[in-house]
């Protein structure tokens, strides 16, 4: 699966049926990253995502597998997920 990292976090740490405040929900994913070594993986991983023309930052927050939050726009959905996974972790 590409991007198995990132839908990882997003399943397990952001997904709408914990309803963890933003804030919360960033600070499990940091920590998540760290105790697992997955840091670096996880800034390649999302460096690769946010370079790729063909994703669909609103499929991956919200599909058929899992919701985090359903975005009208892609660039709402964009901004979202650099601010939750990318920003927190630069």
């Amino acid at each position: 699966m590409k991007y198995e990292n990132i839908v990882h976090m997003l399943k397990t740490v952001f997904v709408a049926d914990f309803s963890f405040p933003e804030d919360m929900a960033i600070n499990l994913y940091t920590e998540s990253l760290t105790n697992s070594n997955k840091f670096d993986e996880m800034k390649e991983e999302l460096r690769e995502a946010f370079s790729d023309e063909t994703l669909s930052w609103q499929k991956m927050l919200f599909n058929d597998e899992y919701e985090v939050i359903d975005f009208d726009t892609e660039e709402e959905a964009r901004a979202y997920a650099k601010r939750v996974l990318w920003d927190p972790i630069v």
